[in-house]
């Protein structure tokens, strides 16, 4: 096993650097690696056998599902058949094209009308299908079908899946595939499935076992304080020189927030044309000028509306976030200085200050940019964003009439093509009413931009309360607040969980059962909004690196609430683990926004498997939070019983929780498997995502069967495997997207991206279980 995962981790670098087909070459279709997949599929026969583990029959259910698997899998690779098949509109074709082999079918395909759908306003697109005719002349049989996204046509054995489309949009993409060894891989997914769910509540499991022993620990005492503060800070702006700026921003902060609140209601199409509030674009783009959503006092709407009014004022001041250091030399600005002012991009002859260092950076690979280079790029982009939002090329909320995209004009388009005198008189009134801060006057001029958007584009606007409920969304900033109380509550509890191991004081149970009420209701909180998301966004919120760290962070605490009852460190931990990930999708740069979805993820199999593996990551990101704490227990330890008790509890605490996310990670991959052979045709690709997905699995359950080795196991291995096999999680989740393709530049003699939180992360790592085992060493060789 240890094999299968080094191998394919070499594999996934080999890929990144040569590409898919090098990879396969040297590591996954090789013969090497074959032989170890089926030498691991004999081994789990023969210690099966030797174990007698048909005894046990759900525990041989699942472990012999993985052979039988294994099977399919064989019978599909050297006896299937997977190609494309690209057809023109009013042509037909029965070749299909695998690898260098043409590959004639028994029957043809015939292309009558394909049909590409794209958001309003927007070139992405939503959906496409084509319209086709199978003609078997042999059987003397003809019907007409559609093929989508999801939707397959299948005949004779082969399968034929909606994959891509001409650039002209005259001729369809079909990947075709023909699987002689689905029957068997789907039962034995089944069995897989069954048996994996049927392990968690069979009494003779060992996940039972520890339940068990956990129940007949002694209850811990919880009681907790939080502060519910949340202090608005803001950023001072640096212009208190320029007295008339300064007065300006003053009273405007005061006077104009219900104006540009009423501007927020105004609806957008975005350039993936999604229909939204003005509301979230405003907040979107200041928080990607200034990484927040206040600047000032000012909140969101405010500054984009002044902005859009007062230009010439606003390129005056500092709101454009610079974070390096040798780029605030580049532009003059002193270290100490965070935002840069739009002028200050600009010398005295109007040239641009970073032109050369952009220029760069963009004609080089984007797998060779070094991290100046990136840097460089998306502050490039702020600049360029605060340019769009003056000119008000941001504000398309003016629809276009009898527009068969049904897109909408920003500022300048409206002026020029639409005819409506009353709304562009209303329009010049309104920015000329903000311009001279008379605000109560420009309501009603804003009325009348609002009619004309539900006049003439009212057929693709949101439903009204979606609308205000996504206002109401921004407003609260739920998650953030939910991010402090975590962390905030997490903290107090595990200090005073340790202080309560040394001082052995009786607790009113009382205490406990109100801490564990109000973590209920934060938890039934965080429910509601990622429910209230969902209904925003009318999918389930796990489509995108933030959405799926908030629902990692909601996983933790439910952890928490189900495991931890016995144990308030193990609370803490919870807590801790759920603030942590909420905090850190705001931290890094992880957009919060809501998106459209591709055509590929319209399919209820991207609910089922993406909520199951990240949800399997809340347990992993719990189980490595208890093995740092026991850790530290271990190191804090000075031969007292009661500690040694809280080491044993949390060691079984642990295990269960490795147990479930590992049933819920292999679960979400093979779900994910009959996703991708369900949409595209495939099982597998040996995506870098999914193969360290797959690394995952093999990791854990090395981690999970660790107990067989009865001399080499305890507390102390367990806890140190628990927090260094989280890091396969992270490079599965993090690294594959933000770091990998950043190894190219290593080649190059630039140095690796790798952030220096990264470092403390893992030197705390290593020198956490280093004194751990100094400490453990020291006692056993006392005992001696």
């Amino acid at each position: 096993m240890s094999i299968l995962a080094i191998g394919a981790s070499i594999g996934t670098f080999i890929e990144n650097d040569f590409g898919n087909i090098r990879a396969r070459e040297l590591i996954y279709n090789a013969f090497w690696y074959n032989l170890t997949l089926l030498l691991t599929s004999l081994n789990i026969l023969f210690v099966a056998y030797d174990k007698k583990m048909y005894l046990f029959k759900i525990k041989t259910m699942f472990h012999l599902s993985f052979v039988l698997i294994f099977v399919g899998a064989g019978i599909t690779y050297y006896f299937g058949i997977e190609g494309m098949m690209n057809i023109r509109e009013n042509n037909q074709s029965n070749i299909i094209i695998s690898g260098e082999q043409e590959i004639e079918l028994p029957f043809f395909i015939k292309l009558k009308d394909f049909t590409l759908i794209r958001y309003p306003g927007s070139r992405s697109p939503s959906e496409f299908s084509s319209d086709v005719v199978l003609i078997d002349e042999k059987n003397n049989i003809k019907f007409d079908t559609k093929i989508y996204m999801n939707n397959t046509l299948t005949y004779n054995g082969y399968k034929f899946f909606q994959t891509s489309y001409d650039m002209d949009e005259l001729g369809t993409k079909l990947t075709v595939n023909y699987d002689p060894g689905l029957e068997i891989t789907y039962i034995a997914y089944f069995f897989l499935f069954l048996g994996l769910i049927l392990n968690l509540f069979d009494k003779n499991s060992r996940f039972q076992k520890l339940i068990s022993k956990i129940k007949k620990m002694p209850i811990a005492s919880i009681i907790f304080t939080f502060l519910l503060i949340f202090p608005q800070t803001n950023l001072i702006a640096n212009d208190k020189n320029n007295e008339y700026i300064t007065k300006y921003l003053i009273d405007y902060r005061e006077n104009s927030k219900k104006i540009a609140n009423k501007f927020g209601e105004l609806i957008v199409q975005d350039s993936m044309g999604r229909m939204k509030p003005l509301d979230t674009q405003n907040k979107e783009v200041l928080n990607k000028l200034t990484g927040k959503d206040i600047w000032n006092g000012l909140n969101a709407n405010q500054v984009m509306l002044s902005i859009l009014s007062r230009p010439s004022l606003w390129k005056k001041v500092n709101l454009i976030k610079i974070g390096r250091d040798d780029i605030k030399f580049l532009l003059g600005m002193k270290n100490s200085q965070n935002l840069a002012r739009f002028d200050d991009f600009f010398d005295i002859n109007g040239n641009y200050r970073l032109s050369d260092e952009v220029h760069k950076a963009n004609i080089k690979d984007i797998g060779l940019r070094n991290n100046f280079e990136r840097e460089i790029i998306k502050i490039d982009e702020r600049l360029n964003i605060f340019f769009m939002s003056y000119k008000g090329k941001l504000l398309t909320i003016f629809p276009l009439k009898n527009n068969k995209r049904k897109k909408w004009a920003d500022l300048k388009t409206m002026f020029l093509e639409i005819k409506e005198s009353p709304l562009k008189r209303a329009t010049a009134n309104f920015l000329d009413g903000i311009y001279n801060r008379n605000y109560k006057n420009s309501f009603k001029h804003i009325n009348i931009i609002k009619d004309y958007q539900y006049k003439v584009g009212g057929d693709i606007i949101p439903d009204i309360n979606r609308l205000k409920a996504e206002i109401y969304f921004n407003e609260i900033s739920i998650f953030v607040k939910l991010s402090i109380i975590y962390l905030a509550m997490g903290l107090v509890l595990l200090i005073y969980a340790v202080i309560s191991i040394f001082y052995n004081k009786l607790i009113n149970k009382n205490i406990y059962k109100i801490s564990f009420f109000i973590m209920s209701g934060l938890f039934i909180i965080h429910t509601v909004s990622i429910l209230l998301r969902w209904y925003i966004g009318g999918y389930a919120p796990i489509s995108n690196t933030y959405e799926t760290m908030v629902y990692i962070s909601y996983i933790a605490i439910i952890s928490g609430l189900f495991l931890s009852k016995k144990s308030l460190i193990s609370l803490s931990g919870s807590l801790l683990i759920a603030g942590i990930f909420m905090f850190l999708a705001y931290l890094q740069d992880v957009n919060p926004q809501i998106t459209n979805l591709v055509p590929v993820l319209k399919s209820y199999w991207l609910s089922i498997h993406v909520s199951v593996i990240t949800a399997s990551y809340g347990f992993f990101a719990f189980g490595a939070t208890l093995g740092f704490i026991t850790l530290v227990l271990i190191i804090i330890n000075n031969s007292n019983n009661k500690i040694k008790n809280q080491i044993k509890t949390i060691t079984y605490i642990n295990e269960v929780s490795l147990i479930l996310g590992l049933t819920l990670l292999v679960i979400g991959n093979f779900l994910g498997s009959i996703w991708a052979n369900e949409s595209w045709g495939r099982y597998w690709g040996w995506d870098p995502k999914e193969t360290w997905a797959y690394i995952s699995i093999i990791v854990y359950v090395m981690v999970i069967h660790i107990r067989f080795f009865k001399k080499l196991y305890n507390p102390f291995i367990f806890s140190s495997l628990s927090l260094v096999s989280f890091l396969s999680i992270l490079m599965t989740y993090f690294g594959v997207n933000f770091y990998l393709a950043g190894m190219h530049s290593y080649a190059k003699g630039d140095p690796i991206p790798i952030p220096l939180s990264v470092y403390i992360f893992l030197s705390v790592i290593i020198l956490t279980i280093s004194m751990a085992y100094i400490k453990q060493s020291k006692e056993k060789n006392e005992k001696i």
